[in-house]
């Protein structure tokens, strides 16, 4: 994976004209980092990959996808890009769409006590999730609900946002981005 993330963070870079240094100030992140990412060295977490799709005006989903798309697709379990988070909040990528208007579909684990609060996603963007197993609050800061084994939760995720697991959780998830978030 982190060849392909190396290759398409440069892709999106170059095609915005940015040197690693304008990347740097905008994500917050080193050069050196930056440059080690795109070597393909290292195993960026899941905020850095949040941190530097944010600067780019990109999706998440965009900085680790395949560059061709079949027309049948078969996602075993666990065997999309996997990503984790410094909270404990595990996540794989089952599929992008960049078509009008992009969505991600993602499998999620969240172990017991994870609470992983997340920032706000490009305008527009909602996430639709549905708890396979467990018990977790989930959903924009200060409206977080309560969601168990069946539950289906959507919300607007370009505010702030929070997965606290209450119990160890499996989710399944879409990132559904609005108009121009097709980068």
């Amino acid at each position: 994976m982190a060849d392909d993330v190396g290759v398409s963070l440069r892709a999106h870079r170059a095609a915005r004209s940015l040197s690693l240094g304008d990347l740097s100030r905008a994500c917050g992140l080193s050069r050196t980092i930056l440059a080690r990412i795109e070597a393909g060295a290292g195993n960026p977490s899941l905020e850095t990959l949040w941190r530097i799709s944010r600067a780019l005006d990109i999706p998440l989903g965009s900085l680790l996808e395949h560059d061709t798309t079949p027309r049948v697709h078969v996602a075993r379990a666990r065997e999309g890009r996997a990503l984790q988070a410094d909270s404990g909040l595990q996540m794989w990528l089952l599929h992008a769409e960049g078509r009008e208007h992009r969505s991600e579909m993602y499998e999620i684990l969240l172990p017991k006590d994870a609470d992983q609060q997340t920032d706000a996603h490009l305008p527009g963007t909602e996430e639709a999730l549905i708890c396979i197993s467990g018990h977790a609050r989930i959903g924009p800061l200060g409206e977080e609900a309560d969601v168990r084994a069946g539950d289906v939760i959507w919300f607007a995720a370009d505010r702030p946002h929070r997965y606290l697991a209450l119990k160890a959780t499996h989710l399944v998830g879409w990132m559904l981005y609005g108009a121009g978030s097709t980068s």
